[in-house]
């Protein structure tokens, strides 16, 4: 796969290039000089190089670097997953992006198709609610969506049922919290503010306190895992586990909850994984799906995306 590099920078080449917190300067595709705030002040800068597995974002309101790790798993079995780490400020704040523009729970499409629809810089699987909903009377979780219910019928804390149905709560400030199942009513969730809700879990982390007690029942094997955490507002980390194949057999809880301890993450909660699994960058899925049919190798159809900045340099959806 060649590598692609697109620049679009309203700064003087004489400028290039410093380091960020993760890149030296002297490595392939380092960021360009940031100002104090970590961003440019114009412009927009995109770096793909899936042949080493790094991938840069960053414009005047968001950064994103995307690493690709390898390593082995206790059983010293091959392991691959992707970093994502996330600044940003102003109106660049998480949100869930439908397959059909104003609709939630629709259509579906392949997860690379939604991003490009929505022209989108990040992406992940969200929750996969379009499975659960509408089945009548059924746990769906806490559904919300952009202020709107779509259900309201979770389970009880400890019910020991897959997926416990926690929520991961976003804010229109930015801000994330993450609670139990049950632990507010929808309208409760929405005199709090929160927008919008995702329901799966369990939740990894809270406070800066490992969910040990969750985690270990129900670390159900080796599997393609996606996870969200938050170091502060403003500052987010997401992983992708791949699985199901001979270069990553996937893993269980621990190895999320461990990694985004060390990544700083105060909170964090898995999401859908299986052939859920994904990470979108500039409308490419980079993450490979294990354990299904089709050729390429695309997440499931899904009719939403979690995801963070539109960029008019992600390509053109094309039918």
């Amino acid at each position: 796969m060649l590598k692609r590099i697109f620049c679009l920078l309203a700064v003087l080449m004489m400028l290039l290039p410093a380091a960020s917190a993760e890149t030296t300067a002297n490595e392939p595709g380092a960021f360009p000089v940031l100002n104090e705030e970590g961003f440019l002040d114009v412009g927009e800068y995109v770096y793909e190089n899936p042949e080493s597995g790094v991938w840069r974002y960053v414009d005047d309101q968001l950064k994103v670097e995307i690493y690709r790790r390898t390593g082995k798993n206790d059983k010293n079995k091959n392991l691959t997953w992707y970093e994502a780490e996330v600044w940003s400020r102003g109106d660049e704040t998480w949100g869930v992006f439908t397959n059909t523009e104003g609709k939630h729970m629709s259509s579906n499409d392949w997860p690379h198709a939604v991003a490009q629809k929505n022209q989108l810089v990040l992406g992940l699987s969200t929750d996969f609610a379009q499975l659960r909903y509408p089945k009548k009377d059924a746990s769906v979780g806490i559904i919300i969506r952009n202020g709107k219910v779509f259900s309201e019928k979770t389970r009880p804390e400890n019910s020991k049922k897959w997926p416990p149905l926690d929520i991961l709560a976003l804010y229109p400030d930015g801000n994330m919290e993450v609670y139990i199942s049950n632990e507010h009513t929808a309208q409760e969730y929405l005199d709090m503010g929160v927008q919008t809700t995702l329901a799966f879990g369990p939740l990894l982390i809270r406070d800066g306190i490992r969910n040990d007690a969750d985690i270990s029942t129900m670390n159900l094997g080796n599997n393609p895992r996606v996870a969200i955490g938050m170091v502060e507002k403003g500052h987010t980390f997401a992983m992708m586990l791949e699985g199901r194949h001979t270069g990553s057999v996937g893993a269980y809880l621990d190895f999320l909850a461990d990694r985004m301890l060390e990544k700083g993450c105060t909170l964090a909660i898995n999401l859908d994984g299986g052939e859920t699994a994904c990470m979108i960058f500039m409308g490419e899925q980079i993450s490979f799906v294990g354990g299904i049919s089709n050729k390429n190798s695309y997440a499931r159809k899904t009719t939403e995306l979690l995801g963070i900045g539109v960029s008019e340099l992600v390509p053109d959806f094309e039918k």
